[in-house]
């Protein structure tokens, strides 16, 4: 700690390898001596070092869940938001997340036909649970973190359908989540019923026709096949680019390079 400010570039670099390499066992250490010194640079400099261990620690999270097709998609999510939020209570949303999944399954009437199911599912995230689409400030960096969209019950086309895609998965529906420009749709296709579901108009169900003919109006291909379905893996990396756009757009040049940083570190791994 007392060689943190020491003007030899080459200490610098070797300290900053050992608290990285110290991980997340280093942080209470600069947070204390961040309280405890009152030279800006030094909080700086302090500051920076938390970023670049945040930054190691979720890499090496993302790269590890990664390794592993099986592992589920909300704990990734969550590790990009920690790091804009490192001391992020993540115990709390996995809870709030549970009991979601929880809650709509006991509504499900479980002898039914998809469609059915769908229309239940969208009665209780929409009108019992509440949640609804951000239409004022869609575009604002805190709507496409998923446990913001948990506590305020608002999101954008990208975190509502990621949400509304996790909990129809895990009910066992046939979904994957698509994007056609800026909106994100879920898909349901069981090799007999095709139709789509948009989360972000409070679960407005489109035939594949109609959807064809809504991609015309807009001059998009009518050619539905040009819409895969997003693996997980790229749905991390599309949330950090929205992420670094957003940030982006509120002038948080800091929080853009450091997303901008994840993405370089985890584009290479993924």
């Amino acid at each position: 700690m007392s060689l943190l400010d020491d003007p030899d570039p080459e200490i610098q670099a070797h300290i900053q390898e050992a608290l990285i390499e110290a991980g997340k066992e280093a942080v209470p250490l600069l947070e204390q001596y961040w309280w405890e010194t009152q030279d800006p640079a030094l909080r700086q400099r302090i500051e920076e070092l938390l970023e670049a261990i945040q930054l190691e620690w979720v890499g090496k999270n993302l790269y590890e869940w990664r390794l592993k097709p099986e592992q589920p998609l909300f704990p990734a999510l969550m590790y990009v938001a920690q790091l804009r939020y490192p001391s992020l209570e993540v115990s709390r949303y996995v809870a709030a997340y549970r009991r979601l999944v929880h809650t709509t399954w006991l509504q499900l009437p479980q002898q039914s036909e998809p469609i059915e199911k769908i229309l239940t599912i969208n009665q209780h995230l929409f009108l019992h649970e509440r949640f609804q689409a951000e239409k004022v400030q869609s575009q604002a960096s805190r709507y496409f973190f998923l446990h913001h969209v948990l506590e305020t019950r608002r999101g954008n086309s990208f975190s509502l359908s990621t949400l509304y895609y996790l909990v129809t998965s895990e009910l066992g529906l046939s979904v994957s989540l698509i994007q056609i420009n800026t909106r994100y749709l879920v898909r349901y296709f069981d090799g007999n019923l095709h139709f789509y579901i948009d989360p972000y108009q409070h679960g407005f169900l489109l035939l594949p026709s109609q959807l064809k003919a809504l991609l015309g109006q807009m001059g998009l291909s009518e050619n539905l096949a040009h819409y895969t379905p997003l693996s997980p893996p790229y749905l991390v990396l599309r949330l950090i680019r929205h992420l670094e756009q957003a940030y982006e757009r509120e002038g948080d040049i800091e929080r853009r390079n450091l997303y901008a940083a994840l993405r370089e570190k985890i584009d290479i791994k993924f």
